[in-house]
């Protein structure tokens, strides 16, 4: 978990758990991948940047009791800031599951919904790239798969080696 004054501009929390139902398409993730995480939030200038049924901000401590803080592997100052920067770009508009509903009533079957406009993992993966740093290579990540990319440095206390076989979820009871 994170202490709020050890977060920088730029740096992305991954959170653990079922937040809570504002987050449907989060929740789905958490059971088809088998991965603990759920959701993912942009570090910005004193806040966190996110997209749950709206891309908004949230203050730093909001997720310190269930998220993990990861540093982006060689971003400069100037990528990070750029990051920063794409994601509050987004801050108010329509996301998650309403966007794909009020997208439904909109938009032409043949056209598509920008998967950017769908996962929290997404706009933080939308935000690197607009700022040159791809952090997958899924064109829509989850929030597990964001949790394997190799340049993000942080811990991994959820992950269990191979050989120990079972879920990668870990014990909250002991």
């Amino acid at each position: 978990m994170y202490r709020a004054e050890d977060l920088r501009p730029g740096d992305i929390i991954l959170c653990e758990g079922a937040l809570d139902v504002r987050d449907p398409l989060g929740l789905l993730f958490v059971w088809a991948s088998d991965n603990p995480l759920q959701h993912a939030a942009l570090v910005g200038d004193g806040e966190l940047v996110e997209g749950l049924d709206e891309v908004g901000t949230v203050p730093l401590d909001e997720y310190a009791d269930v998220g993990w803080r990861f540093e982006v592997a060689g971003a400069s100052a100037d990528q990070l800031r750029a990051a920063v920067t794409a994601a509050r770009s987004r801050v108010g508009q329509s996301y998650g599951y309403r966007a794909v509903l009020a997208a439904g009533m909109r938009i032409p079957l043949y056209k598509r919904l920008d998967p950017h406009d769908v996962v929290s993992s997404a706009l933080v993966t939308w935000a690197f790239g607009q700022a040159g740093i791809r952090l997958s290579w899924e064109p829509l990540p989850s929030v597990a798969s964001l949790s394997h990319s190799p340049l993000l440095l942080g811990p991994r206390p959820w992950l269990r080696p191979a050989c120990a076989g079972g879920s990668p979820f870990r014990s909250r009871s002991g």
